[in-house]
This record gives C-alpha cells, structure tokens and sequence, in this order.
C-alpha cells in the first residue's frame, strides 16, 4: 500500500490543502506540540480506524482524503466524521468498519483485520512498550494470538467460539472486580425492575430473536456463497477469453480490439461492487455469529457453571432488593470465571502455535534482528511472553521494534503488497541516537517497497536517501499554511 495523497478541508469551508507522499517521509519539528503527532493520526482516522482527536483538533470538523494504491488498484478513501466512502462504496462507522477494511486490505480475515493497526503503527503513548497484546490507541488492541491465528487461517468454529466465549469471560470479570461499585450495579438493576422486567417473558423474546437470528445467517450465508461462485465464474470466463485471444471490430476504424478483462463494459465495476457485497455479508455474518454465540452461552451458563443454586441470579435480586451480599460468594464466581477464562484460553494458544510456519518464521526474524541489535543473550524470545518485568526501556524498545517488524513482514507476505509503517516518536528517553539509526538502517535495508511514514524531533536526513521532510510549525490544521513542506 502507497499513500500518495492526504488532502483536508474544514466542514465550514475552508481552502482544500494537500500533502503529496513519498517512499520515506519524516513529519518533523524540533519542539513537541507542533502537530505532528495529529497529522500522523489523521492519515491512520481518514483510513477507517478510530483513532481519537488530539488535542489540537476535533477530526469530525474536517474531511479528509487519501488517494492510495495496492498493487495496481487505485483507491480514493473519504472521512466525514462516522462516514467512510471508498472508491463510490459507504461505510457508517464504526458498524460497518470490518467490512470497510475487508475491501481495503483485500482480505476477509476477521483475525488479521483486527490486528493490522497494532501491526502498522507504533505509537508514542503506548505503542512503544506494546510488545505482543494490549492497547494501541484508543479502543483499539493488538492480540498476538489472535494475529498468528489470522496468518495461519485458523476461522474454524471451534476456533471461533473458544474466541467468543473468552472475549464474554473477560467481560463477566471486569463486571465482577468492579461490584465494589454498588452503587452503578445498583442502577442498573433499578432501571430494570422500573419496566417491570419480566423474566420468563424476556428470555421467550431472547429466544425467538436467537431463531430469527439464525434464519438471516443462513441467508446471508447463502447469499455470499451465490456471490462467491458469481465471481468465481465471471473470473474463470473472463480468463477464458483472455487465453483464447478473441478480437471484435471497432465499429470507429475497422480495426481490431482484444477482449480482456478491462475492454469488457462494466465487468471492472461489476467485480468492485460484488467484491464490496461480499465484504459487507462477511462483516454481517460474523456480527450473527457473535452474537448467536453469546445468546447460547447465556442459556448453557446455568448447566456448566455450578451445581449450587445460581448464585449470579441470587446476587442480582439482592442488589434489587438492597440486601447484604456475601464477598465470598463474589469471589467464587469470579475464580471459576477467571479458571475457566485459563483454561479456554490455553486450548486456543495450543491450537494457534500447532503447526504454525509463521510463529518459526517470525521467531528467525525477530533472532535475527536481536543479534544485530546486540540485545543481551539472556533476554529469552519469547513471542507469547506476559513478562516484561526486568527489561530496561532501551531494551524494551529495541524489542518492541523488532517484534513489529516482523509483524509488519510477515503480515505484508500474507497479503500480498507491503503495509506502511507509522512511526511516531521513536526516540524514546533511554533510547541513544545510534540505537536509533541502526534501528532504521534495518527498515532501510529490508524493507525497501515499504512507505514509512516518522513523526519526530529529528529529521533523519542522513538516514534516508532524499526523504520527504514535512516540517510543522502549529498551523497544520489552520485555515492558512496548512502545509509548509519541501
């Protein structure tokens, strides 16, 4: 992916102003609070993430543009707000954000989708401590699990499920830590009882929703399948035409013109918009899943959870009746969630590393990178580490850095075409320049088709051949000098 262009306009009607992109190009400025960061943010906003506003702007009073190319498809991507358009195609975000990246990136992987952000993109904040899980930017997180699961194609139910049911497990916990809150819970169990909630009557809804739920993914299972075998033929008979080097008279001058796939009327358009359909059924059908799943997790707690009396129940009308609760009892629910959450969670880790290339390769990536580096020995690789205890922060960083590149190779081979890479900040506080620059010599060297895209107090114009230098000076997003480049 290139990013050729990024273009803004203020929604009161300021001038358009545009920003052309090169291979390499530094966002630079000696002070900090310049904007460099909110350029760098804006790019990766008008590309369908939620990123959130700096400090400096509100990105929902703009509108912003990139022109993009992916091998040789050009694409023009608009963000107005919650409204994403690409290529004449309209996503409202953030419901419709997987199956606006499913047609970006060029792939249906729900696991790699979700994760290309932390893959891309190094942030100042938190990104640069951010080895294999946690949060990005936002709301946004990076699973490493989830990421070699994606790379290795594992979308089996079981696989699917395990995920599900962790993700509702982690969700039960948080709600259980924080019933110290009684006052919150309390709330909302008031809000119930104040529509007179009836039970029996509720879950006979829940039900029927959960069969209404299931008729539609059958639809749209089958609609995509018809989708699929659509494009599927039209492909096979436009490279039967193609191959047999079929010609037609020009009705102008008499003279020959070959039948392929772009001379067709519409079948360019007609691909982009059955490719566009199907992402769209993809995001939808995976949204039923999820919450078909969730419905019949709900209805199978009661059996597997405990052969005592349902405790969760009993706890709820106790808040609604304002009785003292048992903190033992609290306790119990949350350890057998929380033992239950480990042991899923193992099945899914073994499953994700049983015969999977990638994690070898990315461990040879990563050894690689570390010897070069002179990262001591005794820091073990460990790929699917918890324990980041007892790394210095230039180490950390140099670690966070190699680790990332190798996700950004590996997950640019997946795909197909190289991924940019956003670098904000990289000169940490511990980290010395010459850790720096061999950091870079690396990305010079082995990843030269990559775009790269540095916010920094340094210029790094002895790094890089001919870079882009975008220097900020607090006026990006003004209605004047919005650029000042060279």
């Amino acid at each position: 992916m290139r990013i050729q262009k990024f273009t803004l306009r203020h929604i009161l009607g300021f001038k358009t102003e545009s920003l052309d992109l090169e291979k390499i190009n530094i966002i630079y400025s000696k002070e900090n609070e310049t904007g460099k960061t909110t350029l760098m943010r804006a790019i990766l906003y008008t590309l369908g993430f939620p990123i959130p506003s700096t400090e400096l702007i509100k990105f929902s009073d703009f509108e912003f543009i990139i022109d993009a190319m992916i091998g040789k498809k050009k694409y023009i991507i608009v963000r107005k707000a919650q409204l994403l358009v690409i290529n004449d195609n309209e996503y409202d975000l953030p419901v419709d954000q997987a199956s606006a990246h499913f047609f970006l990136f060029n792939t249906s992987n729900s696991e790699i989708i979700s994760n290309i952000l932390g893959t891309i993109y190094f942030d100042q904040e938190k990104g640069w401590t951010l080895l294999n899980r946690g949060t990005i930017i936002g709301e946004n997180r990076f699973k490493i699990e989830s990421f070699f699961r994606g790379l290795k194609d594992d979308e089996s139910d079981y696989s699917y499920r395990l995920a599900v049911k962790i993700s509702g497990l982690e969700k039960k916990i948080a709600q259980y830590k924080l019933m110290v809150n009684v006052s919150e819970y309390q709330e909302s169990i008031n809000r119930d009882v104040e529509k007179n909630l009836n039970y029996k009557t509720y879950e006979q809804k829940l039900d029927e929703e959960l069969l209404a739920k299931r008729i539609r993914l059958q639809k749209i299972e089958e609609e995509i399948a018809t989708i699929t075998e659509l494009m599927k033929k039209n492909k096979s008979f436009s490279d039967f035409i193609s191959a047999k080097k079929v010609y037609v008279k020009n009705p102008i001058d008499d003279s020959p013109i070959r039948v392929t796939r772009e001379t067709l009327f519409g079948y360019v358009d007609t691909e982009e918009i059955n490719s566009a359909r199907k992402s769209k059924l993809i995001a939808e059908r995976n949204r039923f899943k999820k919450e078909i799943f969730e419905r019949e997790q709900a209805q199978e707690r009661e059996e597997i959870l405990f052969d005592l009396p349902n405790i969760d129940k009993e706890l709820t009308q106790k808040f609604n009746a304002m009785q003292n609760f048992s903190s033992m009892q609290v306790k119990i629910i949350l350890d057998k969630f929380q033992k239950e959450k480990k042991e899923l969670t193992d099945i899914l880790k073994n499953r994700t590393q049983q015969n999977n290339k990638w994690i070898f390769e990315a461990l040879e990536i990563i050894t690689n990178y570390a010897e070069e580096l002179k990262i001591p020995v005794d820091y073990k690789i460990d790929i699917f580490t918890s324990n980041l205890k007892g790394k210095s922060g230039a180490i950390l960083h140099k670690m966070v850095f190699i680790y990332k590149l190798a996700y950004v190779k590996l997950l640019s081979k997946k795909l197909g075409y190289p991924l940019p890479i956003f670098l904000d900040s990289p000169s940490g506080r511990e980290v010395e320049k010459n850790t720096i620059d061999d950091m870079f010599k690396i990305i010079k060297r082995d990843f030269p088709t990559h775009q790269v895209i540095i916010a920094s107090i340094y210029d790094y114009n002895e790094l890089f051949s001919n870079p882009k230098i975008i220097p900020m000076n607090r006026t990006l997003f003004e209605k004047d000098n919005l650029f000042d480049s060279k």
